[in-house]
Parts: C-alpha cells; sequence; structure tokens
C-alpha cells in the first residue's frame, strides 16, 4: 500500500485534532486577556478580529464551540464567564443572529435573575436597568457590525417594554423594526397598539391606516383584519373626544 493511500485515509482521524488544538492556542491567551475584563459587554473583543480572521473558514467552527461554552457557563449560572465567551463568540463569527439575540437575553433577563436572587428590591431594580441598557449597548453593536436587523431592533424594543418598562422607547423601536426589510407584521401593529397606550390614538389609528393597503389578505400572520377592526375602533375612539 502507497504511503499517499495511507496518508489519505488517515487524514480525516488527524485533521480535527490538528484544528482543536490551533484553536485552543488562538483561544487561550483571548481568554486569559479578557477574564479579568469589566468592561459593558457592549464591545466585543478589542484587537481580537485580526486574530480570529486568521483563521478563514474555520471561524464558523470555532464560534460554534465558543457558544457551546457560552452554554455550559450558563447553566453554571457563571456571569463573568458567560459574558466574556458571549464576547468571544461574536467576535469570532458576528453572523448568526442566535448570538446576538440570546446573548442579550441572558444580559436582561438572566443576569439580573442570577444577582437579585436575594437582593433587596432597590438593589434588584438598579441591577435590572444596568443589565437591559448593557443588554441594548450589545446589540447595537451587533446592528453596527452586521449591518440593519429588524430581528435584532425588535429584540431591543422587546427589552425596552419588559425589562426597562419603557412604553415610547419600545414604541419607538419597534416602529424603526417595521421599517426595515424583513420586518414580522406583528411589530407594525404592536407600534399602534402602544401608541394608544401612550393615549395617542389618532398616531395610532393613522398609522394603522398607512400599514394597512400593504398587508396581504392571505398571509394570517399578516392579521389584516385584525387590524381592520383595530382601525375601526379607534375611527370611534377617535371620534368620540
Amino acid at each position: 500500500m502507497s504511503s499517499s493511500v495511507v496518508n489519505s485515509r488517515l487524514w480525516p482521524w488527524v485533521f480535527p485534532p490538528v484544528v482543536l488544538l490551533a484553536t485552543l492556542s488562538v483561544l487561550r491567551p483571548l481568554e486569559a486577556r479578557l477574564l479579568p475584563i469589566t468592561a459593558s459587554p457592549a464591545a466585543t473583543v478589542a484587537g481580537s478580529g485580526d486574530t480570529f480572521a486568521l483563521l478563514g473558514g474555520l471561524r464558523t467552527v470555532v464560534a460554534g464551540g465558543l457558544w457551546l461554552r457560552t452554554n455550559l457557563a450558563w447553566e453554571r449560572q457563571d456571569e463573568a464567564e458567560t459574558t466574556t465567551l458571549l464576547r468571544l463568540t461574536v467576535a469570532a463569527d458576528e453572523r448568526p443572529l442566535t448570538f446576538w439575540l440570546n446573548g442579550a437575553r441572558m444580559m436582561a433577563y438572566d443576569f439580573p435573575a442570577w444577582r437579585s436572587a436575594d437582593a433587596p428590591a432597590a438593589v434588584g431594580e438598579r441591577t435590572r436597568r444596568e443589565q437591559a441598557q448593557a443588554a441594548l449597548s450589545f446589540l447595537e453593536r451587533g446592528i453596527q457590525v452586521r449591518g440593519p436587523s429588524a430581528d435584532i431592533v425588535v429584540e431591543m424594543a422587546n427589552i425596552r417594554f419588559r425589562a426597562l418598562r419603557d412604553r415610547e422607547g419600545a414604541a419607538r423601536l419597534f416602529r424603526q423594526a417595521a421599517e426595515l426589510p424583513g420586518a414580522p407584521y406583528y411589530a407594525a401593529r404592536i407600534h399602534g397598539e402602544l401608541l394608544r397606550e401612550l393615549g395617542r390614538p389618532a398616531e395610532a389609528l393613522a398609522w394603522l391606516r398607512h400599514i394597512q393597503p400593504g398587508l396581504p389578505e392571505n398571509d394570517p400572520a399578516a392579521q389584516r383584519a385584525v387590524v381592520q377592526e383595530r382601525i375601526k375602533g379607534l375611527e370611534q375612539e377617535v371620534a368620540g373626544k
């Protein structure tokens, strides 16, 4: 048997360990440098972009491994390690939306829950607001490196609404999301509903009239009939004032 044949058969078994060792040699120094960092998770790893770029097509593999480790740290409720690994993950590969959306949810909802389990109410409130802002900054960074994304803006709107209880800010972001390509239909509906809850029924009516012609009748997600009913209700509400 020729050596070329033997090598070709051995290569599929040798290649993965080689890749793993190379990856670890890149990641370990980065992790050691990042673990003491307590700055806002908004930024990705400073100076790591060029390092990860050297991996070329392996960036996806490296990011997937880092994301797995992020989730393991999350299961242990280790906030510091989760944050570090999350930042490394998006530095390795900024493209997958799941890294940004689920990472922001960890920051906005899970971290405050871990910290506030036995804390006074005032401390829990402060932590909740701080982490919501950190999650928003993280998502803003996602937009900077990935480009405009309706999904990311919807997530920001949800954090504004749920974590910060900021209806005004949430309404603004839902409209911003609704005006981006690929936006879910519900973003526009929620914007209109929040305007009504904010005591601005005339604006809500004008908005729903604006979006109604573009809603397809044969797509259940568009809920065109629901929007038409809301328009009728708002017309009565506005006329009654």
